[in-house]
């Protein structure tokens, strides 16, 4: 039997300021790897969640499984609440009379044969649920202004550490715990650009961007570029690869995932200017614009020119 190393995150919920709102949901993500510390990949491995009481070793209070599918990176995602009930009720759980603690077992297979085994303890989660089951207190002072709710926080800082074959990427959840993410590489040279929301590798044949999802969770997303040198030029929320015949744009969308957007180009030579939100590419003939809108979406305008050399000038 192969034993397979799992590493996992606990995402914490929104929990309702509205008592009976409070959804008795956890999510839960974990990287399997095979007995040879591959990534298990593109493939449907299986659960087994189960809630201890006490400690460790304590008695289950509630069980459940899960079929969940792994991604590019080997990640799954599974909700804890919302598997097959094998054993008691999460509703039912008083979580003012803990510890708890989570265990989790995995087939990597995805049949019941679970070779994976972990536990860690239940902190702030049920201490959320909790709270909002209980009887609301008297008001607290005002607090502080906060940031622009535009502005960048501590946890949407990204560092990548790369070499020929492994690019390793950093991050905070949004608890402030520090995690790492590995893409590997092909064995050549890759040159590196970011935006405030990415950071982009790449050589002549594939870009890998690093970015947040709306979990605030690290992902990898690979592209494939046209084997050829390509220019790089990045704005606040997006990045542009390019070379003389296709341009490739990379955004964060409105849902969180990292969205590439591909667009031909005239084959001939070109500038380029990023400004803000915005990217231009440009030639004698025709300008080539990609921008992100408020909902996230983001689409190249084009527009045609005089067959003559162009200026830029920006706004301020």
């Amino acid at each position: 039997m192969r034993i397979s190393t799992l590493f996992a995150t606990f995402l914490l919920m929104n929990v309702s300021a509205v008592r009976a709102q409070a959804p008795p949901r956890m999510s839960y993500q974990a990287v399997v790897r095979d007995g040879s510390n591959a990534l298990v990949v593109n493939n449907t491995v299986s659960m087994r969640m189960s809630v201890l009481q006490g400690s460790a070793s304590g008695a289950v209070v509630y069980m459940e499984t899960h079929s969940a599918p792994t991604n590019a990176n080997g990640l799954a995602s599974v909700e804890l609440g919302g598997g097959v009930v094998q054993s008691g009720s999460i509703e039912g759980i008083d979580w003012s009379n803990g510890p708890y603690f989570l265990r989790s077992e995995t087939d990597p297979n995805g049949g019941s044969e679970y070779s994976i085994a972990g536990t860690s303890q239940l902190l702030s989660v049920p201490f959320a649920l909790y709270a909002a089951n209980s009887e609301p207190g008297p008001p607290g002072p005002q607090g502080m202004p906060g940031t622009d709710g535009c502005a960048p926080t501590n946890t949407d800082s990204l560092i990548v550490l790369y070499n020929n074959t492994a690019a390793h990427g950093y991050y905070q959840r949004p608890d402030g715990s520090g995690h790492w993410i590995i893409q590997e590489l092909a064995s050549t040279n890759h040159s590196g650009i970011a935006s405030k929301k990415a950071v982009i590798l790449y050589n002549n044949s594939t870009a890998h961007a690093f970015y947040l999802d709306n979990s605030g969770i690290g992902q990898w997303s690979t592209h494939p570029l046209g084997n050829t040198n390509h220019t790089a030029v990045a704005s606040d929320r997006s990045i542009v690869l390019y070379n003389n015949s296709t341009a490739f744009a990379f955004h964060v969308d409105g849902a969180g995932a990292g969205t590439w957007t591909d667009q031909a180009l005239g084959n001939t030579g070109h500038s380029n200017k990023a400004h803000g939100d915005k990217i231009v590419v440009w030639n004698f003939s025709n300008a080539y614009a990609f921008a992100v809108d408020e909902a996230g979406n983001g689409a190249w305008t084009i527009e045609p020119l005089g067959g003559t050399t162009h200026n830029v000038i920006t706004t301020r």
